[in-house]
């Protein structure tokens, strides 16, 4: 099984980074790895202090659901499940948009949660952090 690197998480977040300041926005990144390890996380100035906190959870989501972008995730479980495994993860499960997959071919590699602008746009710049590791 691979993993992600912490020079591909830094490439991912650079990425991510680079199209949040194109599109004007102060963000959180959270790299994990499919265990829902974190990887690497930043946070730029002016982001509220909890986001790091949030953008892992889309990430988990993200993981948790092998792959599926976190605003579709919720979909996959029924509420009574859902709740139950963000217990599991100790709360820190974040069923919103603002986190893709990473991938090497078919392989689950982990994932990248973004947040501070809105959700559509959260994923938009975790897309371009996952496509900078394609």
């Amino acid at each position: 099984m691979s993993s992600i690197t912490l020079k591909d998480a830094q490439t991912a977040i650079d990425a991510a980074l680079a199209k949040a300041k194109e599109l004007g926005y102060n963000v959180a990144v959270a790299v994990v790895d499919v265990e829902t390890s974190v990887v690497a996380s930043i946070r730029m100035d002016g982001t509220n202090p909890f986001t790091p906190d949030v953008v892992r959870g889309k990430a988990v989501a993200t993981v948790i659901s092998r792959g599926t972008p976190s605003g579709v995730a919720a979909d996959r479980f029924p509420d009574g499940l859902k709740d139950h495994v963000t217990a599991l993860y100790g709360g820190r499960v974040t069923w919103v948009q603002g986190a893709v997959p990473i991938k090497r071919g078919d392989e689950l590699l982990g994932a990248i949660g973004v947040g501070g602008g809105p959700p559509d746009q959260d994923e938009v710049m975790a897309q371009a952090g996952a496509d900078a590791l394609a």
